[in-house]
C-alpha cells in the first residue's frame, strides 16, 4: 500500500518495537497509520519478531462495526497475495462474535477490552475470568479515539493496562483532539513517541486525489435550541444532526418526522444511536455509507440524527451538521463528518444545552471549573468569539489548547496523584476481590439488558442472547422508572445469579433473582425487563418508557450448545486426555506463544524457551491431581451408577457426561459433594518438579503453578487433602510419552508429592509484574489447550 509520510514514519517506529503517541486531524487517515505495521508485518515479517495478534480498541461500537467491514475486506485482499488466512473479528456488547479474543486482527470496545485485562471479561462467565487477558499479553494494542474516554475512571485504567502491556509489544494511542501538555506526558509514562501531523503535511492529504479547492467548513453558535424547525430550517440535501443522549435524538428523529410529514416534505430520515439490534444497526449504517459516505449517491434529501455513535471515525460527510453543545473535543470529532471530503464545504452550527448530560450535571455540580461542564462553558465562550470562521486543524487545535489545556493539566495531575490508589484497585480486582467497576471502567461499565416475558428460556446460556448493553449510569433511570411505573404485572425487572458450585468442571448454573431497589444494578451483569415495560422498535430502537414492538430476545445461534460454556465429556483415560491436550496446544496456543513467550523472556531477563517450556509443563501436569484416591474413586461410582462401569485400574481424566442425557445430570449432582477438587491440588503435588524443570526461576515457578491451581476457576489459591492411587507413577510415565523429547530432559517425576495436607499454592501476586504476565500467558495456553484438548476427546478425534 502507498502510505503518507507520517503513516510511514508509524510503521517504521511501530515494527521497531517503539511505542507511539499519534495526533493527527480526522479524516487524515490514522486508523491506516495504526493497521499497517500490522497487516504488512503479518504477512512480511518472521513470527517471533513481530506480535502475531493486534487489539484495536475503539470508545464506540459503530466505529468498531465500520472498521471491521472495511479490514475484512482489506485482509481478504492480502491473503489471496499471500495464501496466509489473517482473522479479523470483533468484540463488542452489540457483536460478541469473538468472546475469546481467538482472531488475528480485533475490534473491540473500551469496556471489552478492559474488562479482559482485569480478569472479569463482559462477554465470558466468571469461571473464564482468566482466559482473555493472556491475549492482551505480547499483542500489539491499538487504543483510539483516546482523548474520549472518562478521565476519572476508564482513561486512568486504560492508562495503567497499557503501562503493564508496553513491555511486551508496542502500543499506538491516538486521538485528535489532546492538548500537547498531555500528549507529551501519555508519551513520557508510555515510553512513547510523539508524533503530530504537520499542518503542511494535513494541507497536502485534503490536496490528495488531484483536487486543488480546500476542504472548508466554518462554525457558528445560535441561542436556539435544536429542534425539527432549526434543522430543516438549513437543510439542503445531506444534514447531520447530532444530540448528547439516546432520549434527545429521538425525541428530535419523531419530531422531524412528524413536521416532515405534516408539511408533505419529501425529505427521508434515519437515526442511529447506540440502542439498535445488530441486523438494525447494521442496515442503518449501510444506508449511511450510500447516503453520506464519499461514493454515495447523491440523489433524494436525507437527514441523519444520532448521538455519539456517530462523532468518532465514521466515514461520511455532509453539507451542515447541528450538534448540541459537548466538550470541545467531542465538537472537533463531530464536526469531522462534514465537509469530510476535500474540495467540500460545510457548515457546523452548535446549540446551547438545558442539561450538561451526559458529561456533568450543570451549574450545581461541584467544581465545575474541574469537570467536563467547565470545558462545555469555556468552548462555548470561545466559539462565540469565532462564529461564522472556518476553522481548519490548526484553528481546532487552538480550540483545544485554549479550552482543553486547562482541563488536560488538572487530568494530568489527578492521573499522577491518584496513581498509587488506583495501582491498588486494579491489583485488589487482579487477586479477585469484587471490582469496583465504579473507578475502574464507569463510563465503559455496561449491563446486558433482556427483553422476555418467559426469561426462564433463556438460561442454558444468558450470555449468549441478543439483547441490549446499555451504561450502568443510564440503566439506574431505567430500572427506576420500571419499578416505579404504576400498573400491574407478573414481574418487573430480573437479575442473573450465576450459582457458585464448588465442583470444578461443572456447567455454569444460572437463575434469575427480582430486582427490587437500583443499587442491585451495580452488580448484575444481565438484567432482564418484562415487556409490558419496554419495548423495541427497528426504526427508532430499543425504548424504555412504553412497550413497543414484538422483539424478544432469544438465544444466538449455536449459543446454546458451545462446549466451552457447557462442556461434553466422553469416558477419557488420564493419559488419553493428556495427549489431546498437548495436541492442542501445538495447534492452537503455542501459536501464540511464538512472540510474546521470547518478548517476555527478554524483558525479564529469563533464560530462552523458558517460558515455553512452562507452558509445556502446565498442560503436562494439570490433572495430576485427578489421580488421587478420591477422585478416582468418584469416578468409579459415577460410570457404575450411570450403567457403564469401568476396570479398577483404569485411570480417567474424564467421565460420560452430556448435557441433555437427564440420567447423567441426575448421577452428577447425586454424587457432585462426593467429587473432590483437583486444580490446587495438583499445583501442590507438581511444585517441586516445576522448580527444578525451571532453574529455580520463582516468578516463573509461581506462575505456572497458578495456571494450574486456576485452570477451572480463576480465584483458587489454596488446595485440599489428597493422596494419589499406587498406580499414578504409571499413569505420568505413560502420560509423559506423548511430551516432545527435548521438553522431558530434566523432569524427575520422583519429585513429585504424593500425597499432601492441603493449604495455600504459591501463587504469583499482581505486582509481580513479570511473574503475573507469565501467568497470563499460561493460563490462557492452558485454558484453551484444555478445552479444545476436552473437546476433541468428547469427539472421539
Amino acid at each position: 500500500m502507498v502510505l503518507y509520510p507520517y503513516q510511514e514514519q508509524v510503521k517504521t517506529l511501530i515494527q521497531a518495537g517503539q511505542s507511539v503517541v499519534l495526533q493527527a486531524p480526522t479524516g487524515a487517515g490514522k486508523t491506516r497509520a495504526a493497521l499497517a505495521p500490522f497487516v504488512e508485518g503479518f504477512f512480511d515479517l518472521p513470527d517471533a519478531t513481530f506480535p502475531r495478534k493486534c487489539v484495536y480498541v475503539v470508545p464506540m461500537r459503530v466505529l468498531a462495526n465500520q472498521f471491521e467491514h472495511e479490514y475484512r475486506e482489506y485482509a481478504a485482499a492480502y491473503q489471496r497475495k499471500f495464501r496466509r488466512e489473517l482473522r479479523v473479528t470483533i468484540q463488542t456488547g452489540e457483536r460478541p462474535e469473538d468472546r475469546r479474543f481467538e482472531g488475528d486482527l480485533i475490534f473491540c470496545t473500551i469496556d471489552q477490552f478492559l474488562s479482559s485485562f482485569l480478569t472479569i471479561p463482559y462477554g465470558l462467565p466468571r469461571r473464564l475470568g482468566n482466559l482473555n487477558a493472556g491475549a492482551l499479553a505480547g499483542a500489539y494494542i491499538v487504543c483510539d479515539e483516546f482523548h474520549l474516554l472518562d478521565p476519572d475512571s476508564t482513561l486512568p485504567s486504560a492508562l495503567y493496562a497499557l503501562k503493564q502491556l508496553r513491555h511486551l509489544a508496542p502500543v499506538l494511542v491516538m486521538t485528535a483532539t489532546f492538548s500537547r501538555d498531555m500528549l507529551d506526558a501519555l508519551a513520557r509514562q508510555l515510553g512513547a513517541e510523539t508524533l503530530v501531523l504537520s499542518p503542511e503535511e494535513a494541507h497536502a492529504i485534503e490536496q490528495r486525489d488531484g483536487v486543488t479547492a480546500l476542504r472548508q467548513r466554518k462554525w457558528f453558535v445560535t441561542e436556539s435550541a435544536l429542534t425539527a424547525e432549526t434543522v430543516l430550517a438549513r437543510h439542503q440535501r445531506r444534514s447531520l444532526a447530532l444530540c448528547n443522549t439516546v432520549q434527545r435524538a429521538q425525541m428530535l428523529y419523531q419530531a422531524l418526522q412528524r413536521h416532515i410529514q405534516e408539511n408533505g416534505l419529501d425529505i427521508d430520515v434515519v437515526l442511529l444511536h447506540s440502542r439498535f439490534l445488530k441486523e438494525d444497526r447494521q442496515r442503518i449504517e449501510a444506508e449511511l455509507r450510500d447516503r453520506f459516505g464519499k461514493k454515495a449517491d447523491r440523489s433524494g434529501s436525507w437527514i441523519a440524527v444520532a448521538t455519539q455513535a456517530i462523532e468518532v471515525g465514521v466515514d461520511i460527510t455532509c453539507e451542515a451538521l447541528h450538534t448540541e453543545l459537548a466538550p470541545a473535543s467531542a465538537l472537533i470529532q463531530r464536526a469531522g463528518r462534514c465537509a469530510r471530503f476535500p474540495g467540500e464545504q460545510g457548515r457546523v452550527v452548535v446549540y446551547p444545552v438545558e442539561s450538561y448530560a451526559p458529561y456533568g450535571k450543570g451549574q450545581d455540580d461541584p467544581g465545575p471549573e474541574a469537570s467536563w461542564v467547565g470545558e462545555m462553558q469555556a468552548a462555548w465562550a470561545w466559539l462565540e468569539g469565532h462564529s461564522g470562521m472556518a476553522l481548519d486543524f490548526a484553528g481546532e487545535q487552538a480550540l483545544v489548547n485554549a479550552v482543553a489545556a486547562p482541563r488536560d493539566r488538572r487530568v494530568l495531575d489527578g492521573l499522577d496523584a491518584g496513581a498509587a490508589s488506583r495501582a491498588q484497585a486494579i491489583q485488589n480486582v487482579l487477586s479477585g476481590s469484587p471490582p469496583d467497576t465504579r473507578l475502574l471502567v464507569r463510563d465503559a461499565d455496561s449491563r446486558l439488558v433482556l427483553l422476555h416475558e418467559a426469561p426462564e428460556l433463556l438460561l442454558s446460556n444468558p450470555y449468549g442472547a441478543t439483547g441490549f448493553n446499555i451504561q450502568r449510569v443510564t440503566l439506574y433511570g431505567m430500572v427506576k422508572g420500571w419499578l416505579e411505573r404504576e400498573g400491574d404485572f407478573p414481574w418487573r425487572v430480573l437479575q442473573l445469579v450465576e450459582k457458585r458450585s464448588a465442583a470444578e468442571e461443572s456447567s455454569a448454573e444460572y437463575t434469575w433473582q427480582p430486582v427490587t431497589e437500583t443499587r442491585q444494578v451495580t452488580g448484575a451483569r444481565v438484567l432482564v425487563v418484562h415487556p409490558e415495560l419496554a419495548g423495541y422498535l427497528p426504526a427508532a430502537g430499543f425504548v424504555a418508557d412504553r412497550a413497543a414492538g414484538s422483539f424478544r430476545s432469544a438465544l444466538l445461534p449455536g449459543a446454546a450448545v458451545e462446549t466451552w460454556e457447557r462442556p461434553y465429556y466422553r469416558l477419557e483415560s488420564y493419559a488419553e486426555h493428556i495427549r489431546q491436550v498437548l495436541g492442542a496446544f501445538v495447534d492452537l496456543a503455542l501459536p501464540e506463544l511464538g512472540y510474546v513467550a521470547p518478548a517476555l523472556e527478554r524483558a525479564a531477563g529469563w533464560s530462552p524457551g523458558s517460558v515455553t517450556r512452562a507452558a509445556w509443563l502446565a498442560c503436562l501436569f494439570h490433572d495430576v491431581g485427578k489421580l488421587s484416591e478420591g477422585w478416582q474413586a468418584w469416578a468409579q461410582a459415577y460410570q457404575k451408577q450411570i450403567g457403564a462401569p469401568v476396570a479398577a485400574n483404569f485411570a480417567a481424566a474424564h467421565t460420560d457426561s452430556e448435557p441433555g442425557n437427564a440420567r447423567h445430570q441426575a448421577v452428577g449432582r447425586a454424587l457432585q459433594a462426593r467429587r473432590p477438587n483437583h486444580a490446587a491440588e495438583s499445583a501442590l503435588a507438581v511444585g517441586p518438579v516445576l522448580v527444578e524443570a525451571l532453574a529455580r526461576n520463582e516468578p516463573l515457578v509461581c506462575a505456572t503453578l497458578t495456571a494450574i491451581a486456576r485452570h477451572h476457576t480463576p480465584s483458587v489459591d489454596s488446595g485440599e487433602r489428597y493422596v494419589l492411587e499406587a498406580q499414578a507413577g504409571q499413569h505420568l510415565a505413560e502420560a509423559l510419552q506423548h511430551l516432545p523429547e527435548a521438553q522431558r530432559q530434566g523432569l524427575n517425576l520422583a519429585r513429585i508429592k504424593t500425597k499432601g495436607l492441603g493449604g495455600a499454592v504459591a501463587t504469583i501476586r499482581p505486582d509481580d509484574l513479570w511473574g503475573w504476565l507469565a501467568y497470563l500467558l499460561l493460563a490462557r495456553a492452558l485454558r484453551r489447550a484444555d478445552q479444545e484438548g476436552t473437546a476433541r476427546g468428547a469427539r472421539g478425534v
